[in-house]
């Protein structure tokens, strides 16, 4: 168990805009410099504490984590809310940091991939970044997710989600009803009512990952020093992504976390700690 402490603190935006920020320090105490986590989407950063806490006794650095729009002290996600608000949220919280290290999950890993397009940031890893390339990725279950936002039916709404991204493992390939009638189960647990504040935050954020689709050819502006990080038992789409952009880099390295699902960082794992820690401290 990691025995540093997190200390928060406030970040402002460029549009005025709060983010909560977390720090786990070094051993001196040190709080610039060390790598910043972007976590994944309809989640917050209480669930990466572990993580930051872990890595930063690793690295014996400070790791930053920062609640973002819609959770926690944050401020809410704007009208206009795209991944260009999430890049220059990106973009404070490095300045207030003094980093140039990121690692991104999930949409955490598509914030952090397009942001290294225009970012100046040194370090860049992902795990299981959801992205989209040339139309990789549609959702057309969207519609039907939203609609059941709107009749205030989170159970059946986590359920169209679940089955949507199968990001939960073998229980998300079960039927629509069945799975809703778990979810109902389950809201009434803590995590289980924190979803069901978080699912409003999801629309804004897929559509954000699909309007940004792009060729992948785009993404040879990454940094050099760019790891690709893939659970072996995430779903594959995942791999897929994180391969094709491997693929167009010069000198970026993918690795296959055996055993690992797509909850790795929520955990934390230790062969992912172990690998974060081995990247950013090279």
């Amino acid at each position: 168990m990691a025995t540093l402490q997190l200390t928060s603190s406030t970040v402002t935006a460029p549009d005025g805009a709060s983010l909560e920020l977390f720090t786990a320090p070094d051993g001196g105490m040190t709080t610039r410099g060390g790598v910043v986590v972007v976590h994944g989407s309809m989640v917050t950063a209480e669930l990466y504490k572990e993580l930051a806490l872990r890595l930063a006794e690793a690295l014996q650095a400070p790791v930053h984590l920062y609640n973002r729009r819609g959770r926690g002290a944050s401020s809410p996600q704007p009208a206009d809310y795209s991944l260009a608000t999430e890049i220059s949220d990106l973009g404070a919280v490095l300045e207030h940091t003094g980093s140039d290290a990121v690692f991104g999950h999930n949409y955490g890993g598509c914030i952090v991939l397009h942001a290294g397009r225009e970012l100046k940031i040194g370090q860049i890893a992902v795990y299981d970044p959801i992205i989209s390339f040339e139309g990789s990725i549609k959702a057309e279950w969207i519609p039907e997710f939203e609609a059941a936002l709107a009749a205030k039916d989170e159970e059946k709404a986590l359920a169209v989600l679940l089955r949507g991204l199968q990001t939960a493992g073998p229980i998300a390939k079960l039927p629509l009803p069945i799975l809703t009638v778990l979810n109902r189960i389950g809201s009434r647990t803590p995590l289980g009512k924190e979803l069901s504040k978080l699912l409003p935050t999801g629309p804004a954020e897929i559509r954000a990952v699909i309007a940004a689709d792009a060729e992948a050819k785009g993404f040879d502006e990454l940094p050099l020093e760019t790891l690709f990080l893939v659970g072996g038992a995430s779903p594959e789409y995942f791999g897929e992504a994180a391969r094709r952009l491997d693929g167009i880099l010069p000198a970026s390295d993918i690795d296959v976390l055996p055993k690992l699902a797509h909850d790795a960082p929520t955990r934390p794992a230790k062969p992912l700690v172990d690998r974060l820690a081995e990247f950013f401290s090279s």
